[in-house]
């Protein structure tokens, strides 16, 4: 077995034998003459719960990640070229995407909150190039912070336009309107929130519907 398809199964392991297989295989390159790359592994530091739950679900839930993969990738295009329209549908097949992912990751057994920042990684992850590659191989080691203000309210960022020059006075409704940028943004994030977490719980609520229709 080459060194990239034991790392991808020393990744797809349950959380408590990664140690113990990380060093097994640190301990045999070196035994191999392997130095260097015996190094490298065992240096790799064993995932976080959300991280395990991350790369659990890359591999037991390829339809779903897949998904959420193409949305992520549609919504950088978008965004990119400042497409309202595409921008939307692409949300909206992110979200769906997170949904039932959210609803796999509570089945893992962890806490809320694991389960809370392992959806925020993947949602993050889906964004980027290497974030996607990341997540198709279930090969995340860290957490990944939440992408910018645009992404959070749903809006591409419009083009870039020349940089006004300074008025030559001040203007006495500039900080008034600072403030309310501030306001609006604020809320905007917290409506983002609660969308979130009412799409969360109406994914159980429908879970637990077809359960008692079964």
């Amino acid at each position: 077995m080459g060194l990239e398809a034991e790392l991808d199964r020393l990744y797809g392991l349950p959380l408590n034998d990664f140690t113990a297989a990380r060093d097994e295989l640190a301990k045999r390159l070196r035994a191999e003459g392997e130095r260097e790359l015996a190094d490298q592994v065992k240096a790799l530091r064993k995932p976080t719960v959300p991280i395990w739950v991350v790369n659990r679900l890359a591999r037991e839930r390829e339809v779903d990640v897949k998904r959420l993969l193409k949305a992520g990738e549609a919504l950088a295009e978008a965004q990119a070229k400042a497409t309202k329209e595409g921008f939307a549908a692409a949300r909206r097949d992110e979200q769906h995407a997170l949904e039932r992912l959210a609803l796999a990751a509570r089945e893992t057994g962890v806490g809320a909150q694991a389960a809370d920042r392992a959806i925020q990684t993947l949602r993050t992850a889906s964004l980027t190039p290497e974030g996607r590659e990341l997540l198709k191989r279930g090969r995340l080691t860290e957490e990944l912070e939440p992408p910018g203000f645009e992404a959070l309210v749903g809006m591409p960022t419009p083009p870039r336009r020349p940089k006004p020059k300074a008025p030559p006075r001040k203007n006495p409704q500039l900080k008034k309107a600072q403030e309310r940028v501030k306001k609006l943004k604020a809320e905007a994030e917290r409506a983002e929130r609660e969308a979130t977490a009412a799409a969360e719980r109406l994914a159980k609520a429908e879970a637990d519907l077809e359960r008692l229709k079964a």
